[in-house]
């Protein structure tokens, strides 16, 4: 806890850092002018010391730093939606002008394209992807990734090398050759969830189909497909995450990449998240559900994840009714088992000495 808010008063942001350094200077304050009340036998110190420590406790108990962090990553993914819709149109917009004047598929959806990048992919081996290693400067700590697809670069379904450097987040993405792009981490804001993607496991990832070096590196990469239905007609579909500038990454390689993004928020754009009806404590847990169900966090994972929530729920500035109407509400939606209600009522009692019901 301590190690936190230490990370915040430097890091954090600018209210979250205004609120601890208001509530340190108070504090160190009221210790000057108690030392000084004591050694001067000054009654205005004293009378200093009492009102800074005053002044400290009303400004402490005013917000949590749980609930500034939670305000804050809340305007963030409201900034990284918009971001996200603007890409989105964008990327949309090209795609059907392409459509439109060729009559044929996308030009980064070309046969032509993915003849090349089958070949180049098939005369990788160990003594060519390090000498990409060496050439790119791959930091010792890397991740291997699935870029499902990257429009603004015509990029579909290739494999990646994920690494970052103090100021940036380099991919070296292998298609018809391999290429190195650099993000600036300040400008990932968020990771971004696209949820029920069409797909086709029959021709998708072509080059992972067979045996061979980059298979064997990359297969465990490849999108976790699943039925799904659509006007009335069977058809898969994948989870995707995309980040800044609209680079959009396999479920399966998001564990890799959460290890390496991590101060970037979860964004989820669904009923659940727009709504006013949940608060951020509920819509915490519903976003760390996902994660578990794409198998980002193993279930122990999940459990530690979700018990922090609850634990931040039990201590936050907030009246018995939206606490309780909040773990009720978890219940309901099957967020958590009844056996936590239970656990966290028991819990809520005993913080606030009140007599248990019977």
């Amino acid at each position: 806890m301590m190690n936190r808010i230490i990370n915040t008063m430097f890091h954090g942001s600018a209210k979250a850092r205004i609120f601890l350094w208001s509530v340190f200077i108070m504090g160190l304050a009221t210790i000057l002018l108690v030392v000084l009340a004591v050694a001067l036998g000054s009654f205005t110190c004293g009378t200093g010391a009492f009102v800074c420590a005053l002044a400290a406790f009303v400004t402490s108990q005013s917000a949590s730093l749980t609930e500034m962090e939670r305000k804050s990553q809340k305007d963030k993914i409201k900034k990284e939606k918009e971001k996200a819709r603007e890409q989105q149109g964008e990327s949309g917009t090209g795609k059907a002008a392409e459509t439109e004047e060729g009559g044929q598929e996308a030009v980064w959806y070309s046969k032509e394209k993915e003849k090349a990048k089958l070949q180049y992919l098939s005369s990788m081996n160990a003594k060519k992807l390090k000498g990409l290693a060496k050439e790119h400067k791959i930091k010792q700590k890397h991740v291997f990734a699935m870029v499902d697809m990257y429009p603004a670069e015509k990029i579909r379904q290739a494999p990646a090398i994920v690494w970052r450097t103090d100021t940036h987040l380099h991919l070296l993405i292998m298609e018809q050759s391999a290429r190195e792009f650099q993000i600036p981490y300040n400008d990932i804001q968020g990771v971004y969830y696209d949820k029920n993607v069409t797909a086709d496991p029959d021709k998708d990832y072509a080059p992972f189909q067979y045996s061979g070096f980059m298979s064997k590196i990359y297969k465990p990469y490849l999108p976790e497909y699943k039925e799904n239905t659509k006007d009335g007609q069977m058809v898969y579909v994948k989870n995707l995450f995309t980040i800044h500038p609209g680079i959009s990454f396999t479920n399966t390689s998001m564990k890799g990449i959460f290890s390496i993004l991590t101060r970037a928020p979860f964004l989820v754009d669904d009923a659940i998240n727009t709504s006013d009806r949940f608060d951020e404590y509920f819509k915490d847990i519903y976003r760390y559900g996902i994660l578990c169900k794409n198998n980002i966090y193993t279930l122990e994972e999940y459990r530690q994840k979700l018990e922090g929530v609850l634990d931040e729920l039990l201590s936050a500035p907030i009246t018995r009714t939206e606490f309780f109407r909040t773990l009720n509400a978890m219940n309901h939606y099957h967020l958590i088992t009844q056996d936590y209600v239970m656990k966290y009522t028991r819990k809520y009692v005993m913080k606030h000495n009140e007599q248990p019901e019977h």
